[in-house]
C-alpha cells in the first residue's frame, strides 16, 4: 500500500484484520505474584537492617536492625548496632522471640548472614559448595528453633519492612540532630 501512495494507520489495519478474523493479539506474559500473604499475627516476620548515618554529629554509620510482623505491620524490634554481624542478628531474633514468641517463618534477604550464596563473589574462584549447601550460623539457629526461612528475591519484594525506614530515617536523624547525639548509647 505504501508503494502506491495509500497511507493507512495501524489501528485501521488492526480493526480490519479483526473484522476479517485474521488478527491474533500478542500473548501477554504471565506475571509472577511474589507478594507474601499471611493470615495471622506471628505467621511471618520480616527482618532487615539499614546502614545509615543516623546522627550528623556521629563519626561513623550505625546499623539499625528491625523486625516487622507481616500481618499487623507492627514494628516488633528496632535497635542500633555498631556493625552488622551474625551475632547482632541472632541477638535481635532472640529478643523478638523472648518478647513475642517463636514465629512460623522469617522473611529475609540473601545477605551472607542469612544465606550461603556461592558463585556471586568471584568467577575466578573454584566453588566447592553451591548455594544453600551450607548453612550460616543464623540459619542453623532458625533450624534448631523450627523456624522456616523464606528469602526475598529482590529488595523491592521486602517493601513492607523497607517502608518504615523512610520514616525512621527522617525522624531519628532529626532527633539526633536536635539533641546533638554522638554515641550509639545515646541514640538508643
Amino acid at each position: 500500500m505504501a508503494k502506491r501512495g495509500v497511507t493507512v494507520s495501524s489501528p485501521t489495519i488492526i480493526a480490519r484484520a479483526k473484522n476479517l478474523g485474521c488478527y491474533q493479539p500478542h500473548p501477554r506474559k504471565k506475571t509472577h505474584d511474589r507478594e507474601v500473604i499471611t493470615t495471622a499475627v506471628g505467621a511471618l516476620i520480616q527482618h532487615d537492617a539499614s546502614h545509615h548515618r543516623w546522627s550528623p554529629y556521629a563519626k561513623e554509620r550505625w546499623v539499625l536492625i528491625t523486625f516487622i510482623d507481616d500481618f499487623s505491620r507492627k514494628l516488633l524490634y528496632a535497635d542500633f548496632f555498631e556493625q552488622e554481624s551474625t551475632w547482632a542478628h541472632i541477638k535481635a531474633a532472640q529478643s523478638v522471640m523472648l518478647t513475642y514468641g517463636i514465629p512460623l517463618r522469617y522473611y529475609v534477604d540473601s545477605l551472607r548472614v542469612f544465606r550461603f550464596v556461592q558463585g556471586r563473589d568471584s568467577v575466578w574462584r573454584k566453588h566447592v559448595l553451591q548455594t544453600d549447601e551450607a548453612d550460616p550460623q543464623w540459619r542453623q539457629v532458625m533450624r534448631v528453633l523450627g523456624v522456616d526461612v523464606a528469602y526475598a528475591l529482590s529488595p523491592a519484594a521486602k517493601g513492607k519492612v523497607e517502608r518504615p525506614y523512610r520514616w525512621l530515617q527522617d525522624r531519628i536523624v532529626r532527633t539526633c540532630a536536635i539533641e546533638k547525639i554522638t554515641t550509639i548509647d545515646d541514640v538508643r
